[in-house]
């Protein structure tokens, strides 16, 4: 078992900053899932092996026994409940981003705009529902959802002016503000709300309370909180809302 021999096989799909991805200069996996999978088996004398999976395929990974458990930007959705047990450790959330230099200083002002997101994500769902209740049913032109291939494609859409806004995970933002710049800007309150958590197989009740009580620690200790800063990501602890049942 991995457990005896020390070994904690995480499952990793290293493609969404500053979560987990590739170091462009050296191609060593970093990010906050990184740092905090490391530090995380190391308050249990144990180290990480990371076991790049596909996103598809993670579940599976799990489940068969392949990894022991998902540290990977992976969302704590209901439908997941029967398949898997979770550890929220952030927040996450469609997030409205425009040009830092846009007058736009209110979501409505984007209604009949064009609005970008990646089209493999359930962020155009967000925006049609949004558009919805914010446009439509105040008399104003819907929203016009501009598909991307990725997150970074929306990014250069909404840089170059095709667009007025673009949508991308709350989680994702802070560090995207501080590696341009200051480019970008949020535009109110995220328009969803949820958790990203570790996901461990059913039944798995000792290597998840292995992994509360150190992660527990490390709330305790500051050491959660120094990550967080690391990574830009203060604003999207899981601090706030804990307590609450996802």
């Amino acid at each position: 078992m991995a457990h005896a021999a020390g070994v904690l096989r995480i499952s990793v799909n290293p493609i969404y900053p500053p979560l987990e991805f590739r170091d462009p200069v050296t191609d060593a996996l970093t990010g906050f899932d990184i740092d905090f999978g490391n530090l995380l088996a190391a308050r249990m004398g144990m180290t990480v092996q990371w076991i790049e999976t596909s996103f598809p395929q993670m579940t599976a990974s799990v489940q068969s026994g392949r990894t022991d458990m998902i540290l990977s930007g992976f969302s704590d959705l209901p439908q997941r409940h029967t398949l898997l047990d979770f550890v929220p450790y952030l927040q996450s959330g469609a997030q409205v981003l425009v040009r830092t230099d846009d007058y736009i200083s209110d979501p409505a002002e984007l209604c009949g705009k064009d609005i970008a997101a990646s089209r493999a994500t359930s962020f155009p769902s967000f925006i049609q529902e949004w558009s919805r209740k914010n446009c439509i049913a105040a008399g104003r032109p819907a929203m016009k959802f501009y598909p991307s291939e990725s997150g970074a494609d929306a990014r250069i859409q909404l840089l170059q002016g095709r667009v007025a806004a673009m949508v991308q995970g709350r989680e994702t933002v802070g560090y995207f503000i501080q590696i341009t710049h200051n480019a970008f800007r949020r535009l109110g309150s995220p328009l969803s709300h949820m958790t990203l958590a570790m996901a461990f197989p059913k039944n798995s009740s000792a290597l998840k309370e292995n992994i509360q009580s150190a992660f527990n620690q490390i709330k305790n200790d500051g050491t959660y909180t120094k990550l967080l800063e690391k990574w830009s990501l203060l604003n999207d602890s899981i601090e706030a809302i804990e307590g609450v049942t996802p």
